[in-house]
């Protein structure tokens, strides 16, 4: 991948400046799973944190409480509408976390080419003019598409070869926003994203969804569970994302895996889910779904570039990640029970 960037005279550039000490950001997608664990994070970290969103939002509740975050609130993503609404915000480091089609409902064409190309494009033309340091933008390991199975994993020279529509328009971000930033002289990098999960999960993402299940004793029904995927906890993936804020390792224009780089069957992450809060593996009805079109049978990633690149690396096992979210989840039940009172 070409990392040459082309400085546009007319923007304020500071790429070579170092990047550490960093205590001001931007964040799309902030009421988001991975967004609002980020924003938690900057503000542990004492950042000063503007989160635009939109003012449509169904869940701006995300960021309700949460002291110090300046939100900003917009009708639509459209250039038009960002530069009038980022007037008198200048940050050092952005974050687009923003993107549409994540969830399996989530596939209308055009919502997907704006809900991921569209906003990169209007953020990118409403900070071009900031002095940023880093533009960190959220790939997807869809991009691949269906690599053939590995002993090494996938690294960051497959080629792009995405199979589903999701994975299609996140290519798109990824080479045209790449191309945008260099036009503009904005250090952009991605990062590319495989299984990430952890509390705050929609509940119908695998993990949260045999946690459920199992701990009332329901059958969970499930495809027979053979595709092999790579996951990482989510407070990894947040350190990832302060590490590429923070360190001077990474080259601009290029992409990143963060990954846990362990192959497991969907099989094996049900057993340990049943085996872990002391269910029945029988519970597990294996092969009641069918497996997506688009579903690729095998999804591991390299991410040794990312870890030679910086300081980062994966702290939390699967196991020990399993065991957080059972122990997030059940403290949620009892507050769930007093709000239904």
């Amino acid at each position: 991948m070409c990392s040459a960037r082309h400085r546009d005279t007319n923007s304020t550039i500071h790429a070579d400046v170092p990047v550490k000490n960093l205590s001001s950001a931007l964040v799309t997608g902030a009421t988001g799973f991975i967004g609002s664990a980020l924003v938690r994070r900057l503000l542990a970290e004492k950042f000063e944190v503007a989160c635009l969103v939109r003012g449509s939002s169904r869940n701006l509740s995300a960021l309700a409480g949460l002291s110090g975050v300046k939100v900003i609130a917009v009708p639509s993503f459209h250039t038009e509408q960002l530069k009038p609404a980022l007037a008198g915000t200048s940050v050092e480091v952005v974050f687009n976390l923003a993107s549409y089609g994540v969830h399996q409902e989530h596939r209308d064409p055009q919502q997907l080419i704006d809900g991921n190309l569209g906003i990169l494009t209007h953020v990118l033309e409403a900070t071009s003019r900031w002095p940023m340091r880093k533009f960190i933008h959220a790939s997807s390991c869809s991009e691949y598409g269906s690599p053939r199975p590995s002993k090494s994993g996938v690294s960051e020279a497959e080629p792009l070869r995405p199979v589903s529509l999701y994975g299609a328009a996140k290519t798109a971000s990824f080479v045209y926003g790449n191309a945008l930033a260099s036009t503009f002289g904005i250090p952009f990098v991605a990062l590319r994203l495989f299984g990430v999960f952890g509390p705050g999960e929609t509940r119908q993402r695998l993990v949260p969804y045999l946690i459920q299940r199992l701990q009332r004793e329901e059958s969970a029904e499930l495809t027979p569970g053979e595709q092999v995927r790579d996951f990482l906890y989510i407070d990894d993936v947040i350190d990832a994302f302060l590490a590429a804020a923070q360190e001077q390792g990474l080259e601009p224009g290029r992409a990143y895996n963060v990954c846990s780089g362990q192959p497991v069957r969907v099989r094996e992450i049900g057993e340990a889910v049943a085996d872990a809060i002391q269910k029945p593996r029988r519970l597990l009805h294996w092969g009641k779904r069918a497996y997506r079109e688009d579903e690729p049978e095998w999804l591991v990633g390299d991410n040794s570039q990312f870890k030679r690149a910086t300081s980062w690396r994966p702290q939390l096992s699967l196991n020990r990640g399993i065991q957080r979210m059972i122990e997030a989840l059940s403290l949620e039940a009892p507050a769930s029970q007093e709000n239904i009172r």
